[in-house]
């Protein structure tokens, strides 16, 4: 392995590699030239869903084939196991995420007619059951099922006439306020409120009998007066994007037909709406050709845009009105990946293209560097925001599986080899651990 010739001032980190014959940890030390060790090692788990992380990397759940269930360990004490949860109606558990502070425990478990409550709500560290319900179809609209502001004060529910309001903190089911909205398809929580605000929340409704969908946007705290409101046609699916603040939202919608003719997958358009309705627009549309990937700044008022045909478009849009900021050119990439600073950006190619990787540093608006990862599938930057981590994994390809180390001078620092990978990812650490410095 090779020292890192930039950024190698950093404590140790630990990223998981999820592998056919079994999970492990691993530790890597920046400016270290010994290769990342295996700290812990855990039994397979069945999918690249069998392994999650929460939001500050002190808990991981693991699926537990032998129970059908789950255990989650103590990430942040040794990776002691804490507790077990079982499945509901037999398992096993497909799908599980962390609430954001890391309290709660959401599993999902294919829905049987007739079988009962599919989706528990768990305390995530006794494992105790705090309420369940049932979810017929999991879709990228449907899923997740639960959400709860970054600091839990509030958590929301889709239900089949509108959106119910409870407690972030679960201690009972009994919803504290709903939102009726008939023919509702997708809602999205605001990760807190604008300034010393309540969060807002934002709804859409399917469009129905020649009337367009509208998106609302309404205060957690008054459900009955809509602070923003946008129509649109074809919105067969629509994906929300808040920005860290809660201040404003993308909304992402798309049909299987695309009129213009310009994409074999339909069209897709991306819309901007301010949380106070002051401001809202559209951000792109099929005329300007397929949106690869959009991302908000985690810690900035503005988002990245890839748009358009290959070579597609690059750009950096303000928060404000969503207006382009900033060009950086046309190049063959779909990816983005913001580190935790907001600071650098990697632009990559990944998938189905052939690998460049760009790293940007954003405040300079220059290219640091370009590297290549070949059958990149999953990627991501490190806590420290100062190294990254691309995987090849199964089932995308077969062959070749392996997790690379980069520091974001482009410098590929070395290479783990896996007969199959599922998954692999850094372990999240909670903010303040690691400083933000320029490259």
């Amino acid at each position: 392995w090779l020292k890192a010739t930039v950024g190698a001032v950093s404590f140790p980190m630990e990223f998981v590699a999820v592998a056919r014959d079994g999970v492990s940890v691993y530790t890597f030390e920046p400016g270290s030239e010994e290769p990342p060790r295996s700290l812990h090692n855990f039994p397979a788990v069945r999918t690249a869903e069998g392994c999650s992380w929460s939001a500050d990397g002190s808990l991981l759940g693991l699926e537990d084939t032998a129970a059908n269930g789950l255990s989650v360990y103590n990430a942040a004490e040794g990776y002691g196991k804490l507790c077990e949860v079982p499945p509901l109606i037999g398992g096993p558990i497909r799908n599980f995420y962390f609430s954001p502070l890391g309290n709660h425990l959401v599993t999902h478990e294919r829905h049987v007619k007739d079988g009962g409550a599919n989706v528990g709500v768990w305390d995530a560290r006794t494992g105790e059951l705090r309420f369940s319900f049932t979810l017929k179809k999991l879709t990228e609209m449907t899923w997740p099922p639960l959400k709860w502001t970054n600091l839990e004060t509030h958590c929301c529910r889709m239900v089949q006439d509108g959106v119910t309001v409870m407690a972030g903190g679960m201690q009972k089911e009994e919803p504290t306020g709903k939102l009726a909205v008939a023919g509702i398809m997708a809602f999205e929580v605001a990760p807190r409120g604008a300034g010393t605000g309540p969060p807002h929340v934002a709804v859409c409704v399917a469009e129905a009998k020649g009337a367009p969908a509208r998106c609302q946007v309404f205060k957690l705290t008054d459900l009955a007066t809509p602070t923003a409101t946008k129509t649109f046609f074809k919105a067969q699916t629509v994906t929300f994007q808040w920005n860290s603040t809660g201040t404003a939202l993308l909304i992402r919608t798309s049909c299987e037909v695309d009129d213009t003719g310009k994409s074999y997958y339909g069209g897709s358009h991306l819309h901007f709406l301010r949380a106070d309705g002051q401001e809202s627009g559209i951000v792109a549309s099929p005329d300007d050709g397929p949106i690869h990937d959009v991302q908000w700044s985690p810690t900035q008022d503005e988002f990245c845009l890839l748009h358009g045909v290959l070579p597609c478009s690059m750009t950096l849009h303000e928060g404000k009105k969503g207006s382009k900021r900033v060009d950086f050119g046309t190049a063959h990439r779909n990816t983005i990946r913001w580190n935790t600073f907001g600071r650098l950006l990697v632009l990559a190619g990944h998938g189905q293209l052939i690998g460049d990787t760009d790293f940007w540093d954003k405040p300079g608006k220059r290219l640091l560097a370009t590297t290549r990862m070949e059958c990149c599938v999953v990627c991501g930057w490190a806590p420290d925001g100062r190294h990254f981590l691309g995987a090849t994994t199964a089932p995308r390809m077969r062959v070749d599986n392996k997790v690379q180390l980069f520091d974001y001078g482009g410098q590929l620092l070395g290479t783990l080899q896996f007969p199959e990978l599922l998954q692999a990812s850094w372990r999240p650490r909670p903010r303040g651990a690691f400083e933000d410095r320029p490259p």
